[in-house]
């Protein structure tokens, strides 16, 4: 055994990195699926960069989009996979093709699933010369990738060859990251405030005045249809409901997570957790995790019972959980808000990139997203506070006149 470590290594150094392009349908993706699996396993990566949710994310929001996969290998290894589709549409006013990565907002985060040896960091550079040589694109859109992610490198190496490229912060996203305790243990609410942990004892008895039983916290890896639709109309029940973006406000998107609890049970890394009271369903977590990372995608909560902080009792028990497991973190992913805030300060940026090819039609694109649409909106928030003033002066009373 001890003799395998230098042999792989002296076939990663012999093996020349080979890239290729496939564009079709969802076959595309399922070509790939058990070379993509192993080199899921190998980066241990979060579940949005599997291919089952890939083609999930497909099926359910771009179901006739054309798929370009661009792949890197060494012999039989995979290296490195990029999933796009291809669509035309319009760009800050200019008719465009676009290649876009195969994620929205429901993929929590995006970027290139990379093998971290040595040969999987020569590959980003063979992909971007495989992207520099396929024709039929004027904008590269990569969304909700982290700072120092694969994406990030992409697009550096872009501009190194004179590609006009652009970068900007999409959300800033609250992460919890566990301390050690002096016995080894880990311990979550090491950043938090003496007054949120009282708090949190305080909720609990509230909680159990309120339901006359005291709350039950379980973890359900496959949750029968029941359950599932108890939790889908909780979500809806509240603000997310009101707001448009609870899971049953679109088909589509209930399609979605309905899939991504089958897939992720079958490859067991999807949980729901539940808080209940006297039979009624306080709280509910939709996540999925990995050996490294908690993420809790919808949280729902009872607001009859706002009183007794159900979100945060239900936190607090799958942040127990965790620590029980040796999961040290949780990504709240999305943006900074006041609930997220009581539990962790520090943030993660994720950012949306662009590359624009070299020909007119995407160099106005570009002109036009970087320079005549921020000038527009300057232009547009100065007006609305010229507005604001003159509406500011009609309603001011009069000055009274001084007495003589």
């Amino acid at each position: 055994m001890a003799a395998t470590k230098p042999v792989a290594l002296a076939l990663e150094i012999a093996l020349e990195v080979t890239t290729r392009v496939d564009v079709g349908g969802l076959e595309v993706i399922e070509r790939f699926a058990k070379p993509w699996q192993i080199l899921c396993r190998e980066t241990q990566c979060a579940p949005f960069h599997r291919p089952e949710w890939i083609v999930a994310h497909l099926r359910v929001f771009e179901p006739n989009a054309e798929v370009v996969l661009l792949t890197a290998s060494a012999g039989k290894r995979l290296l490195a996979v990029l999933p796009l589709v291809r669509k035309r549409c319009w760009d800050t006013g200019i008719p465009v093709t676009k290649l876009t990565a195969a994620a929205n907002v429901h993929s929590v985060r995006f970027d290139i699933l990379r093998s971290p040896c040595a040969a999987g960091e020569s590959s980003i550079p063979a992909l971007w010369g495989e992207l520099k040589r396929l024709s039929g694109w004027h904008v590269l859109e990569l969304p909700f990738f982290p700072q120092d992610g694969v994406c990030a490198s992409l697009l550096a190496l872009a501009a190194g060859d004179g590609y006009h490229t652009r970068s900007a912060m999409m959300e800033e996203s609250p992460i919890l990251r566990m301390c050690p305790e002096a016995n080894g243990k880990l311990t979550w609410l090491g950043g938090t405030s003496r007054h949120f942990r009282h708090e949190l004892r305080r909720y609990a008895r509230v909680l159990e005045e309120q339901g006359g039983a005291k709350p039950i916290f379980t973890r359900w890896t496959r949750p029968d249809p029941a359950l599932w639709q108890q939790f889908l109309e909780l979500e809806a029940a509240g603000w997310k409901g009101r707001k448009g973006s609870a899971i049953n406000c679109e088909a589509p998107t209930r399609s979605f997570y309905s899939e991504i609890a089958r897939l992720g049970a079958d490859g067991g890394y999807f949980c729901l957790h539940t808080l209940q009271v006297n039979g009624v369903l306080a709280a509910g977590a939709f996540s999925v995790m990995t050996p490294g990372c908690f993420y809790p995608m919808k949280i729902a909560f009872n607001e009859a019972l706002r009183r007794g902080g159900p979100g945060h009792l239900l936190f607090n028990s799958i942040l127990e959980e965790c620590a029980g497991q040796g999961i040290p973190q949780l990504f709240f992913g999305g943006d900074k808000d006041h609930y997220k805030d009581l539990w962790t300060q520090e943030t993660l940026p994720h950012f949306i990139g662009h590359i624009f090819a070299s020909d007119l039609r995407s160099q106005l694109a570009y002109h036009s997203k970087t320079k005549v649409l921020p000038r527009l909106g300057k232009l547009r928030r100065s007006f609305k506070e010229r507005l604001r003033w003159n509406k500011l002066e009609k309603t001011a009373p009069a000055a009274k006149p001084s007495a003589s």
